[in-house]
């Protein structure tokens, strides 16, 4: 009977691409990995396709990583340790930004086929491009969203959304906001839907809407500035979830110069768990980066492999709440 690496690789509890350095010859591997490997292969009479060898010998050893944007630290620390997991598994990476237009997002993809990558990562700017890139023979995987046409390492967004307005409503919060853009996203979802099923009502005008193109400090403290002139001093809301730490930041910032109290009159959420959240002690919503860049990396060396279920992989991690003690009006006042 046939064995494949895979299955080795279970036998030998290593990783499938472990498996795959240790035949090529590679001397990055652990050596008592390594030991358990060859092991496992003079067991079960393993024979490597030498056809195949040849071919992924002639990989370019490169992945083609395709980003939304660069402002937001999170995609900063993604690619700092999607980086590192490439290099030590012996690949480089291939960096390009879309800025969230989906032209550009095209023409990455394009450039990564020109230059003969052998896998991609795309974090996409929306549904435009997914099913063509399926469609394509180069293996793809979404990171950081759930795609269906393609295979996918994401965060339960709706999950994360739910965990924030459970946690306010535990605190004795009444009235909520939301800060992001429309169309909003899963996490706005679980969010809402969370308030409605333990009997409260969110309030449509206290959806603080950010335009799409708002992809920096400056244009989201102006969308967030715009909302605040509007209502004035007629703020009901106590507690506020933001899409994303530097959106949380901004609000807080604008809420200080208005006489607002963080988090004594109203407290805020952000979401990444970057380290601005860290640093300026922000409850946050953590998205593990380790496990998502090493499930993605996994998944997309075992379709190099071609010796997974045909069909996309979908994995959703768990998100966290951190919760800390902000000091930001304070920090604030004294700037």
């Amino acid at each position: 009977m046939k064995i494949t690496m895979k299955e080795i690789a279970e036998l030998a509890k290593v990783s499938q691409p472990t498996v795959s350095r240790v035949i090529n010859g590679n001397k990055t591997v652990n050596e008592e990995a390594a030991k358990r490997v060859l092991k496992v292969i003079e067991e079960v009479g393993f024979i490597p396709n030498k056809a195949a060898q040849t071919l992924k010998r002639s990989r370019s050893n490169t992945i083609g990583v395709s980003i939304t944007e660069t402002y937001n630290p999170y995609f900063v620390e993604l690619i700092d340790h999607l980086e590192g997991v490439a290099r030590k598994n012996g690949f480089s990476i291939l960096l390009h930004n879309s800025n969230r237009n989906p032209i550009l997002e095209w023409e990455n993809v394009q450039n990564f086929i020109a230059r003969q990558v052998d896998g991609m990562i795309i974090i996409p700017t929306g549904e435009y491009n997914i099913e063509r890139i399926s469609k394509l023979s180069i293996p793809s995987v979404v990171m950081t969203q759930n795609r269906k046409h393609l295979d996918s390492v994401g965060l339960d967004h709706v999950f994360a959304g739910k965990m924030v307005a459970e946690k306010f409503i535990h605190l004795g919060h009444k009235s909520f906001a939301f800060i992001g853009t429309k169309p909003s996203d899963d996490k706005f979802y679980g969010f809402k839907s969370a308030i409605i099923e333990n009997g409260f009502h969110f309030d449509e005008n206290q959806f603080i809407p950010l335009e799409e193109s708002s992809v920096n400090n400056f244009l989201m403290r102006r969308d967030i500035e715009n909302y605040l002139n509007k209502v004035g001093n007629n703020i009901d809301f106590t507690c506020v979830f933001a899409a994303n730490d530097i959106i949380a930041l901004e609000f807080i910032k604008a809420a200080s110069e208005r006489g607002i109290n963080v988090p004594d009159d109203i407290i805020v959420v952000g979401f990444d768990d970057t380290y601005l959240a860290k640093i300026m002690g922000i409850s946050s919503i953590h998205q593990p980066i380790d496990e998502m860049v090493k499930t993605t990396f996994d998944l997309l060396m075992d379709r190099l492999e071609n010796e997974v279920h045909p069909e996309p992989i979908q994995i959703k991690l768990k998100p966290t709440l951190i919760e800390r003690n902000s000091y930001l009006n304070v920090f604030l006042t004294q700037k």
